[in-house]
């Protein structure tokens, strides 16, 4: 089992094979119980008792840092089990070429852990498929030259159907083929039956896609561990047509003291002085995000000052509640995701309404009596998980029960934006409950300071 002394040991001297995008490898911070869990998961596909899992996290909350860590650490450690790392873009794609795509990147990252040569994870070897056999050749790997023959036959005569299968079970098929271990690492799970098109002029969409991992997510050779940043999206497309096929795990906010640590690592990376006071109410306001934390760290803010609870007020009042505020936009990408399709009034009420007693779950009727909806429950309930598939509210303990976004700057994005619109509402509120928080995140610093000095002094008597 993988322990925290294991991971700080791997962070001297593992390789990076595969670059990171959170830039500097030191910014990786936190994520200590993540990690332990995974790599123990990891290390569990040997014995072959690990689960097919979706590790869900919404945008910028570290997800995909924690995915490319797995990766490298397992590459690093080099004990029998081999990483397959694969990003679906937010992008329109042609069928046969994301099936190239993604059996091209598999065939190179397993040929790069084969031989110890990390280079061949460039991008640059995705050339195409006639090219990877005769690398696989080269080193002796031509095990692997059938699966990329067929694949390439299966291209040239635009049997995509067929392209597909021979991708997506590559992994499994060379697992069970070599008696090997492979560990599948899929980042944004959702877009495959959003954003690929069967054909290449981009016009009908392959909406089925996932479904084929019906059968191969239970393969315990090659288990997947999937990921999505639009939750209520992802959980949909598993429920539906992977029934039963995964686990889910959560990435939630930081502990207290990684939040900190991020802080302040953060803070000295990107030359933003902090005070010990200003980290703390930093880390209590973000909620341990490490989205909020470096959006407020590496605000674009001009008069970004935060060695001082005014500095830090105006600044999180910039992020949340202007227009060029990079947790102001992000927020806004998920809404944009769901109001094109109910774009009203009732929406955005409803939404206001549950953000305010976001402390508590609220059922289809107590909404509608609140609000005086009128319509029917079969058109409030379609309403109601359109704004749960992108986000924009919780699901509750049943599917009769709804609850606001657990985050407390959220509500303050939604509510800057759209209050206005459904009743009497002055910004102003919003910068004066901020002034409020500070001031209560404050009172309780102060006295957890004086705790700590009191403990300091009790101490200092005990060695006299």
């Amino acid at each position: 089992m993988f322990d925290i002394f294991s991971l700080l040991w791997y962070k001297r001297i593992m390789e990076y094979a595969l670059k990171e995008r959170i830039g500097k490898p030191e910014l990786f911070t936190g994520r200590k119980e993540e990690l332990d869990y995974f790599l123990k998961w990891i290390n569990d596909i040997k014995e072959e008792k690990s689960q097919s899992t979706a590790l869900l996290a919404r945008r910028k909350m570290g997800k995909t840092a924690l995915m490319e860590r797995l990766f490298n650490i397992t590459f690093s450690n080099n004990n029998g089990i081999i990483p397959f790392y694969y990003e679906i873009k937010e992008t329109k794609t042609a069928m046969i070429d994301f099936c190239q795509d993604f059996l091209l990147t598999f065939v190179y990252q397993y040929i790069a852990f084969k031989t110890r040569k990390s280079e061949y994870l460039n991008p640059k070897f995705k050339s195409n498929l006639e090219k990877a056999s005769e690398i696989a050749k080269k080193e002796n790997l031509d095990y692997l030259c059938s699966i990329i023959e067929d694949a390439d036959h299966a291209a040239t005569h635009e049997k995509i159907d067929t392209l597909w299968n021979i991708a997506r079970e590559a992994p499994k098929t060379i697992a069970a083929d070599r008696k090997e271990f492979i560990v599948q690492l899929i980042d944004e799970f959702q877009f495959l039956n959003a954003k690929i098109y069967r054909d290449k002029e981009m016009k009908t969409l392959a909406n089925d896609l996932a479904g084929a991992y019906l059968s191969t997510a239970e393969i315990k050779i090659a288990p997947l561990l999937v990921s999505g940043s639009w939750v209520g999206w992802l959980m949909n497309e598993l429920m539906t047509m992977l029934p039963s096929r995964f686990r889910y795990e959560y990435l939630g906010n930081m502990p207290q003291e990684e939040a900190v640590e991020m802080i302040y690592k953060y803070s000295q990376f990107f030359e933003t002085p902090v005070t010990e006071e200003t980290a703390y109410l930093m880390a209590k306001m973000a909620e341990g995000s490490p989205f909020y934390i470096s959006s407020i760290i590496r605000s674009s803010f001009r008069h970004k000052d935060l060695t001082t609870i005014k500095g830090l007020t105006d600044t999180l009042e910039f992020e949340t509640l202007d227009n060029r505020g990079a947790i102001k936009m992000t927020w806004m990408e998920y809404i944009s995701g769901a109001f094109p399709q109910i774009n009203d009034r009732n929406a955005k009420n409803i939404v206001l309404h549950l953000c305010k007693h976001r402390d508590r779950e609220l059922t289809r009727e107590e909404i509608r009596k609140d609000l005086n909806l009128d319509m029917s429950d079969a058109e409030l309930e379609k309403k109601l998980k359109a704004l749960v598939k992108s986000d924009i509210i919780q699901q509750g303990q049943t599917d009769f029960d709804y609850r606001g976004v657990q985050d407390n700057i959220f509500d303050k994005v939604f509510r800057g934006v759209y209050e206005k619109e459904i009743r009497r509402f002055d910004i102003k509120v919003i910068k004066e409950e901020y002034a409020r928080e500070f001031e209560k995140l404050k009172v309780q610093y102060e006295s957890l300071l004086g705790k700590y000095n009191n403990q300091k002094g009790l101490f200092a008597n005990d060695k006299r």
